[in-house]
């Protein structure tokens, strides 16, 4: 069975517990206008054409996108969208398993949607779970109920995206109502999974939640953490790249507003922490 990567970071150190691998699956159903991985928006294969490092050389003219990916000298050319067969995938996260049994780390599952290729996902998680591997799941929690019934069992922790409560302002933000992803929240939790919620702190679009995400939080169990993560533009340069529309939003979420945020969810005895700084 082949699933589609968009890439695999090593040594990652914000995607879970210890030292991870982050293998990010191409594809996801929602369409954040704050996405900082627009590579793995769309569910096809993508060159990114970074003009900035070109050298006109020529080596790319004539080329398919995907040779054309392989050879350039500079990487001005990136491909996002890689087939993998999940045992050659397995056989290069457990090149690091050392790093992962001494800092209690594992590998992480993300995207887009990871959950959005389920079959392989699953299978996937289950093959590095029969390893001791710790798995994590990132998602979005916009999925079929039995998808994440199926991979339940060979998950650690799922990290959780929630940004908003209110379905009119979800819908606004992602494209999609978050009904859902609600949902599939709560029977996480009654299922007594660890949780670790991402709350994407946009300031000007769902800063307002931030009461409403606490008290749907608080009586739930199983919510390990929530990170607030102060949102940034950085991913500006790709969406030129991939020739996608720029959705990030002229705003700036600033330190301060993490931590009012925080200081928010605390207050309903959440285990609220600044997603970068995590003090």
């Amino acid at each position: 069975m082949k699933g589609l990567i968009s890439g695999i970071k090593r040594m990652e150190i914000h995607d879970g517990d210890g030292l991870r691998s982050t293998v990010f699956f191409k594809g996801c159903p929602l369409k954040c206008l704050w996405c900082h991985n627009p590579e793995s928006i769309s569910f096809a294969p993508q060159n990114a054409k970074f003009k900035e490092k070109c050298i006109s050389c020529g080596s790319c003219i004539g080329k398919s996108d995907e040779d054309a990916a392989s050879i350039c000298p500079v990487s001005a050319i990136v491909r996002y969208g890689t087939e993998y067969e999940s045992d050659e995938l397995v056989s290069i996260l457990m090149k690091d398993a050392e790093f992962y049994k001494n800092s209690g780390g594992g590998v992480t599952l993300s995207g887009g949607e990871c959950l959005a290729q389920s079959t392989f996902a699953t299978e996937l998680a289950r093959k590095l779970w029969e390893k001791g591997v710790s798995v994590y799941v990132d998602t979005c929690g916009y999925v079929k109920r039995d998808v994440l019934e199926g991979i339940i069992p060979y998950t650690d922790v799922f990290l959780y995206d929630i940004k908003a409560i209110d379905p009119a302002v979800h819908k606004i933000c992602t494209g999609k109502d978050n009904g859902t992803i609600l949902e599939n929240l709560k029977y996480l939790s009654e299922m007594g999974c660890d949780i670790e919620i991402r709350y994407p702190l946009v300031t000007g679009y769902n800063d307002g939640e931030c009461e409403r995400i606490g008290s749907f939080l608080k009586d739930l169990k199983g919510i390990r953490k929530i990170k607030v993560l102060q949102y940034h533009s950085f991913a500006a340069s790709r969406y030129e790249a991939l020739g996608m529309e720029n959705t990030l939003p002229k705003t700036k979420t600033e330190i301060a507003d993490v931590e009012r945020a925080v200081s928010i969810l605390k207050s309903f005895g959440l285990n609220a922490l600044n997603g970068i700084n995590e003090d």
